[in-house]
């Protein structure tokens, strides 16, 4: 074969190490085409790329390669911006950067209560904090890892934070992209943009101008995305194979994308992890939000003009006292994006998939027991016995289904404990959304089956070892995997950091890059099927002899793809939902 024959073999397999590509690059030509090169053979230490707005300095990566902080993608949103649609940035003279600090939408609530220390909440809450980043309304902005400025054009991995929308940064060290860059030969792009009151506050009362305010937090992602169309080049990567991907509220971001006509053409694949978003707030939902932080301040929903001139501390001030006011139900007096006919015309996954990206191939999945994450205050939960959890999910899902949901649990996992069963039928209720969305993605190949691409279903079932197990599987266990970070001094306090770990990100993380730059997550090591229904494109007769319907990737330290591993739960889920239980 040659050694640029096995080098060449090596790269199809789509996930290169970086001792392979090293020892590669001393035997093939800097200018051999589909050749990997390293950051450091491209280009100087402290590289310097020429944007569209002015040149910025990047420096070396944690991981390898290079990273560029917070480069800015649009201008400053203070004053007359606040609550507008984002504009282009302003040009600068000179080089920009390395910033010694993240620019970052504010969000952090000085007077929020602190955890224990020494607790488990504390160590998880540590993880994603954004201590040494500045807050500012000029933070639009994405971080970029690469592993080289040559003129190889890789794949883009664009990601989407989590945080509830109102929380979070793409310029965080937990979503650290440059191992993941360098060992899957992609440029990875983490965007920051509006969070919270300003970025979802629904003030259309206000008058025209203010229509598309309940969603400039995404026009601020779908105006990063046009920036990658016209920058991402000059950084390695290429415009015309980008995938968008995000966890939790960044994976609803994705959802929230997919039904953004403005937002057509500049993505070619999704991935939505932990996050599966079927519909969007109503406009009557968000204006009743947005009045009830105004009355706060004084001013009516139509006053939008005066909330655009109040100090920053005090709107944020504002903003943080909406955790105080009693829950209403239906009524949540959160912020986060809106159905407003405008940006977003309709719902990305109700009734049925959104036809505007339908050939975008998706991804979707969760961790088998996403609430233990969320239940750290609650230590009972922890240690039910038999009336316990007998009590909690009768008042959850009423007397007949509880006791039926208690019965299948029971004999489906026997030697589970009473709050094993409690984890899993909480986080298979909260899963169900994620197999709603493949199975509408799915039934879309039937509807459209010249254009419309497919789902790939997933489910993260490996328990991590810290703090005794008690927390199994659970939400954000992905992102250290995805990222390649399960031995990384941010994620070790969640992962572990031993073998078992390591091995579960290698199968993960290679099958996104298998998927930025083929559509499909299918690897050399994994096959990963489409997740197919009964009554796909072209019906039964068409499929291949022996195709198995509803193929789901199961992760775990030995990963594999199952038809319908979830059929029990997923059934009972689908009659608690539709009264039938």
């Amino acid at each position: 074969m040659g050694r640029r024959g096995e080098f060449e073999e090596r790269c199809a397999r789509r996930f290169v190490s970086r001792r392979e590509v090293a020892a590669a690059l001393a035997v093939v030509a800097a200018t051999a085409a589909g050749v990997v090169r390293t950051a450091r053979s491209a280009a100087p230490r402290d590289p310097v790329v020429d944007t569209t707005a002015g040149k910025v300095r990047g420096e070396p990566g944690a991981g390898g390669g290079y990273r560029f902080l917070c480069v800015p993608y649009g201008a400053s949103t203070a004053g007359a911006g606040r609550f507008m649609p984002p504009r282009p940035p302003v040009p600068w003279a000179g080089v920009r950067g390395p910033l010694q600090h993240a620019l970052i939408s504010p969000q952090l609530n000085p007077n929020a209560p602190v955890a224990p220390a020494g607790s488990v909440r504390a160590a998880v809450s540590g993880i994603g904090s954004e201590a040494g980043s500045l807050e500012t309304e000029d933070c639009l902005n994405v971080t970029i890892y690469t592993p080289g400025l040559d003129s190889h054009r890789r794949p883009v991995m664009f990601w989407c934070h989590g945080g509830g929308y109102y929380a979070g940064s793409g310029s965080n060290p937990m979503y650290d992209g440059s191992r993941l860059a360098v060992r899957g030969d992609v440029v990875v792009v983490n965007v920051n943009h509006r969070l919270g009151v300003l970025g979802f506050s629904q003030l259309a009362a206000a008058g025209p101008g203010f229509a598309p305010s309940g969603n400039v937090g995404m026009m601020d992602i779908a105006l990063a995305l046009r920036w990658v169309q016209e920058n991402i080049e000059r950084f390695g990567g290429d415009p015309r194979n980008v995938m968008i991907f995000g966890q939790s509220g960044g994976g609803g971001k994705v959802a929230v994308l997919l039904s953004m006509p403005s937002a057509k053409g500049l993505f070619h694949r999704a991935a939505m992890q932990s996050g599966a978003l079927r519909r969007l707030r109503s406009m009557e939902h968000a204006a009743f939000v947005s009045a009830t932080l105004m009355s706060r301040l004084g001013l009516r929903l139509e006053e939008a003009r005066r909330l655009q001139q109040v100090p920053l501390p005090q709107l944020m001030q504002a903003f943080f006292s909406l955790a105080k006011l009693p829950a209403q139900p239906g009524r949540a007096l959160n912020y986060e994006p809106v159905l407003d006919g405008q940006v977003v015309p309709r719902n990305p996954f109700d009734p049925i998939a959104d036809p505007l990206n339908a050939a975008v191939p998706l991804v979707v999945g969760c961790a088998r027991t996403e609430n233990t994450a969320f239940m750290l205050g609650d230590e009972a939960a922890f240690r039910l016995d038999a009336a316990a959890l007998k009590s909690r999910m009768q008042a959850l899902i009423g007397e007949r289904a509880g006791s039926a949901a208690i019965a299948l649990y029971s004999r489906l996992e026997p030697a589970a404990s009473p709050s094993d069963l409690y984890f899993a039928m909480l986080s298979d209720r909260t899963r169900r959304q994620s197999i709603l969305v493949a199975e509408l993605k799915s039934a879309q190949m039937a509807q459209v089956a010249q254009v419309a691409a497919p789902a790939y279903l997933y489910e993260l079932l490996w328990n991590t070892p810290v703090f005794g197990g008690m927390l199994r599987s659970p939400h954000s266990l992905d992102l250290p995997m995805i990222f390649d970070l399960a031995r990384g001094p941010r994620w070790t306090p969640y992962t572990g950091g031993g073998p078992g770990a390591q091995q579960v990100a290698e199968a993960m993380s290679a099958a996104w890059v298998a998927f930025v730059r083929t559509g499909d997550p299918a690897t050399a090591v994994h096959s990963w099927p489409a997740y197919l229904l009964e009554g796909g494109p072209g019906g039964r007769e068409a499929r291949a002899p022996g195709t198995m319907l509803r193929e789901t990737m199961l992760f775990d330290e030995v990963s594999g793809a199952r038809p319908d591993p979830m059929r029990e739960t997923r059934l009972f889920w689908d009659d608690v939902a539709n009264g039938v239980i």
